[in-house]
């Protein structure tokens, strides 16, 4: 029994020694294959972010073979708002700081027929058929982010023996700041509506009659600062301020050595929409020899511009000293002028679209104190025209006028008839 038991010992140790290492191999087996399952898995991880990597880039290349797409239109505005701006927006001398000088200039002619001329009036003061009242020519711009100019001049005054009135405009424009403007050389006075409505843009063949009196030509030689108030909050959204100092004279040389001062603010809400202005020139001017008394040269003006849909309404009221003279190089006295008297004058105009293209108008305007014949003088038109393509316009007009006007822009028959081109 003892040597049974030794045996069965002995066995057991043999067969306990031989199974270890096979213990061990398998321990060892299995630790490879899990490191094996491991790495594995972390290279089909890097193979599925290679993947996607590839696939990205590949479509990323696509997209550059593919050749880039047209740009959609922009949306033409709509003519009610074409119509709206037309009444409240037009160009009322506006900087030139949004748009570079081209040396290809900007060409206006203005060619009319008139007839039927009123009663008490010549061939000078009523010319009648076949006229160009307009030919002018203008280069315009930004000439630097700083700097900009205008130039403008007309060729219809030389034939008429008038060269001295060639030059309109002749300006420079410094930009201190995006809502600053200095305007120095010979331009438009920042005075009312009709004042700086341009002729290519305005519906009648000509100003109001208190334009041609208070304003002959338009324009004056000075300097001009122009704000725009947007800045100072919602409430200041769409104001402008324009102050300026000019020589003040009915032409633009100097002769009494004094100044002229005028003032203008105009807002545009655009709710309603309407836009409102208000003006003042303070001022001297020439009195005839041998005369004395009051030579102010004192203007007060207010307008108001208002659209809706299709319709569009214009009014304009300016008075003040009567002007003592006339649109002439030389001193060319009024004959009815008074020192102290005064003149007032006003226009209404009222505007229905009737297509895209087309339009129908009328308008009152008179002008009390005419210092050329001392009296009132009254006139009612109606009109209508249509634009051909977008840089040209043909009108007809009809007037009806109690007795004539003079000085600058008269315009003293009944039937018009006008054709302006613009390039």
């Amino acid at each position: 029994m003892n040597a049974l038991n030794a045996l069965r010992w002995t066995t057991l140790l043999f067969s306990m020694v031989g199974v270890t290492p096979l213990i061990t191999l398998a321990q060892d087996r299995d630790s490879k294959m899990a490191d094996l399952d491991r790495r594995l898995l972390a290279a089909r991880d890097r193979a599925a972010e290679l993947q996607t990597t590839i696939e990205a880039l590949s479509a990323e290349l696509r997209a550059l073979r593919q050749p880039a797409p047209t740009p959609a239109p922009a949306s033409p505005k709509e003519p009610a708002d074409d119509f709206r701006d037309q009444i409240l927006r037009p160009d009322l001398g506006e900087d030139e700081r949004d748009s570079p000088v081209s040396a290809q200039p900007e060409l206006f002619i203005q060619s009319r027929y008139q007839a039927v001329p009123i009663e008490e009036t010549t061939t000078q003061t009523a010319p009648s058929n076949f006229n160009v009242t307009r030919m002018e020519t203008r280069w315009s711009g930004r000439v630097s982010s700083k700097v900009g100019i205008g130039f403008e001049i007309q060729y219809h005054p030389a034939p008429a023996g008038a060269a001295f009135e060639m030059v309109n405009d002749a300006y420079v424009e410094y930009y201190p700041s995006d809502a600053l403007t200095v305007r120095v050389g010979q331009f438009v006075k920042p005075f009312g509506f009709d004042i700086q409505q341009s002729s290519s843009k305005r519906e009648a063949p000509e100003r109001g009659i208190f334009a041609g009196y208070f304003f002959p030509g338009q324009r004056d030689r000075g300097v001009m600062l122009a704000a725009k108030l947007d800045r100072f909050g919602e409430s200041w959204r769409g104001a402008q301020l324009f102050a300026g100092a000019f020589n003040g004279n009915r032409f633009f040389i100097d002769r009494n050595r004094q100044l002229n001062y005028n003032l203008r603010f105009r807002k545009i809400f655009d709710k309603v929409p309407l836009a409102v202005g208000v003006s003042a020139q303070l001022g001297r001017q020439l009195l005839p020899e041998d005369t004395a008394g009051n030579n102010r040269e004192n203007l007060y003006g207010v307008d108001a511009q208002w659209a809706w849909r299709r319709l569009g309404v214009r009014v304009e009221f300016v008075g003040g000293n009567m002007p003592s003279t006339l649109l002439d190089l030389e001193p060319e006295f009024s004959p009815s002028f008074r020192p102290g008297a005064h003149s007032a004058g006003g226009a209404l105009l009222s505007s229905f679209r009737l297509t895209r293209d087309s339009q129908i108008y009328a308008r009152y305007d008179q002008f009390n104190g005419d210092p050329v014949s001392g009296q009132n003088v009254r006139a009612f038109d109606v009109g209508y025209f249509r634009w051909i393509g977008e840089n040209s316009r043909i009108g007809v007009n009809y007037q009806f006028k109690n007795r004539p006007s003079f000085n600058d822009d008269f315009m003293n028959t009944g039937l018009q008839i006008n054709w302006n081109v613009v390039y």
